[in-house]
């Protein structure tokens, strides 16, 4: 198939009035949808960059607080559950080799 024969394939080129004017409706319709989607692009990046300022933001007030995080102290049962291994999941790497 050649160039000129791929321009006049139906696809490209409408064959009637009537496939002329839905063609013609389906671009408007992209258009809205361009729009539409730059639109939606530029709402999401402002609501990312709103949240990640209101992040920051919070960050800073609870710095300013005196009280330790009960969820951020080190304990000892801590540093022990992350330097011993569990058993079973030796075995299982032994076993999948």
């Amino acid at each position: 198939m050649t160039a000129e024969d791929c321009l006049l394939h139906p696809w490209i080129k409408p064959i009637t009035r009537i496939q002329a004017v839905h063609r013609h409706r389906s671009s408007i319709n992209i258009k809205n949808f361009k729009r539409f989607n730059a639109r939606r692009k530029w709402k999401m990046s402002y609501n990312m960059v709103w949240m990640c300022n209101r992040l920051v933001n919070l960050k800073l007030l609870c710095k300013g607080s005196t009280d330790p995080d009960p969820l951020q102290r080190d304990c000892e049962s801590d540093v022990e559950d992350l330097d011993s291994k569990p058993a079973s999941l030796l075995r299982r790497r032994l076993s999948s080799s």
